[in-house]
């Protein structure tokens, strides 16, 4: 597979997602002029604006982001390109924003991570080849340089509609019942869980896997993404 790739890339160039430019899937002039979200020291909730009285979230104690979807249009093309266009290199991109979060999150500290990917339903996952969120957990995984364990604790049992085309409640009501646990969560009680998936736009989907991991007994879970749909 390592030799395929090679010979794709010399004959037909990697191009960034976002310019276009050839060399690299992602260039370094758009990797530097990326704006990211910066975490406020010992935080425990990453978003300062968030009130403690007033979750965001039902079910979801919070979004763990590496930055802002809408301040971001050239991460919003490569993850696009990576959904959609099916370009897995862009994976490790993903994986170093995503562990610069990880490493700056005080909660952490002394604790074990533990990765719970988003899962596809079988029929979406035999049309793209790959869930984009067991990618992103393997790489976060190998680099991480603490504690960190990998827990496919979710199987999705419908298929949905894809949730980009839907409003907010339609959103919410296209993932009643979708999700199901398939393993024990009873042991996690002392480890830090994180709900990994590529985006966050309503929140939709997290909250509806929070929901059905804390009515299996899971106390605590936060969502883990590369980007997140903020309200300027």
């Amino acid at each position: 597979m390592e030799v395929i790739t090679r010979l794709l890339n010399l004959f037909f160039p990697p191009q960034c997602a976002s310019c276009q430019r050839e060399g690299r899937f992602l260039c370094q002039s758009c990797v530097d002029a990326l704006q990211i979200h910066p975490l406020p020291t010992r935080f425990h909730v990453p978003d300062a604006r968030t009130d403690a009285s007033q979750p965001e979230f039902e079910h979801l104690d919070a979004v763990i982001y590496a930055a802002n979807y809408a301040k971001n249009p050239q991460l919003k093309a490569a993850i696009a390109q990576f959904k959609y266009r099916f370009t897995r290199e862009l994976v490790d991109y993903f994986v170093t924003l995503v562990n610069r979060k990880l490493s700056e999150l005080w909660m952490l500290r002394n604790k074990t991570a533990v990765l719970i990917p988003v899962p596809l339903h079988k029929k979406r996952l035999s049309y793209r080849g790959f869930n984009q969120s067991d990618l992103l957990v393997n790489g976060v995984a190998s680099r991480y340089r603490g504690p960190i364990e990998i827990r496919p604790l979710l199987i999705r049992t419908k298929n949905t509609s894809q949730q980009a085309r839907l409003t907010r409640r339609r959103r919410q009501d296209n993932l009643k019942g979708a999700f199901e646990v398939v393993g024990d969560v009873t042991e996690l009680k002392d480890k830090v869980c994180f709900l990994v998936d590529d985006v966050c736009t309503t929140g939709s989907t997290l909250e509806e896997c929070a929901r059905v991991l804390k009515k299996a007994g899971l106390e605590k879970v936060y969502g883990l993404v590369i980007a997140r749909s903020l309200k300027q």
